[in-house]
């Protein structure tokens, strides 16, 4: 979210979610991974992931849930409903010899009933002062606001040290159907980072309308 690494995420953002399973036709966790881009009919984006980087199976996710779950307890953090869309990382899950690997995690949290003019800098403003209580320290005065292809994101970003190892993370956050949806990076280094983040320039609406979708070409292409 690791055997001799570990995600940064677990350590620094999970414990504010309690993850859970679905059962359901419409939810939030409807998205299939096709050609090396996440689609998600939920929430009705393609986002197109680094090239070669390897994407997380369940069995890995299912432990990342579980491993939330525990955090949450521990930190005697509200749980709330909230869903693990997407992980994939630079390097596969047990590589000898890396101390960080860099992972994107796609997250989505029930915030309904929203409060009116509720934004995700109002939600990334909440995330601070559990972040802080990790050690965690913000690299901006405050979230800024970031748009792409008709989506309305603030982004905020964090510095941290996990077991020794320096890390750096960008947190994306957009509103949409009672939910805050998440994507976060994490790694290395600002440079390390500010690289991986240009993935966001690939995201695209899809669905009805839209003329994108599982099968079709994305028309733009990551830098």
């Amino acid at each position: 979210m690791k055997q001799t690494q570990q995600t940064p995420l677990v350590c620094t953002f999970l414990f504010l979610l309690c993850f859970s399973a679905h059962a359901q036709t419409a939810h939030p966790e409807d998205g299939k991974v096709i050609d090396g881009v996440y689609y998600n009919s939920f929430f009705s984006f393609a986002f197109r992931y680094p090239k070669d980087w390897a994407v997380h199976d369940e069995e890995i996710n299912e432990r990342i849930r579980k491993r939330a779950k525990e955090e949450a307890v521990k930190s005697g953090v509200p749980q709330v409903e909230a869903y693990l869309l997407f992980t994939a990382s630079r390097h596969p899950r047990g590589t000898p010899g890396i101390a960080l690997n860099p992972t994107i995690l796609i997250i989505a949290e029930n915030i309904a009933p929203v409060p009116r003019n509720y934004t995700a800098k109002n939600y990334l403003l909440e995330v601070r002062p559990i972040k802080l209580k990790e050690g965690a320290q913000p690299l901006l005065k405050e979230p800024v606001e970031f748009r792409v292809a008709g989506f309305k994101f603030f982004r905020d970003d964090y510095r941290a040290e996990i077991k020794g190892v320096q890390t750096r993370q960008a947190i994306f956050v957009y509103v949409t159907k009672g939910y805050a949806v998440a994507f976060s990076f994490a790694g290395e280094d600002q440079k390390s980072l500010d690289e991986m983040a240009k993935a966001m320039e690939t995201l695209l609406p899809v669905g009805e309308g839209s003329g994108i979708g599982p099968g079709r070409t994305l028309e733009r292409q990551p830098n």
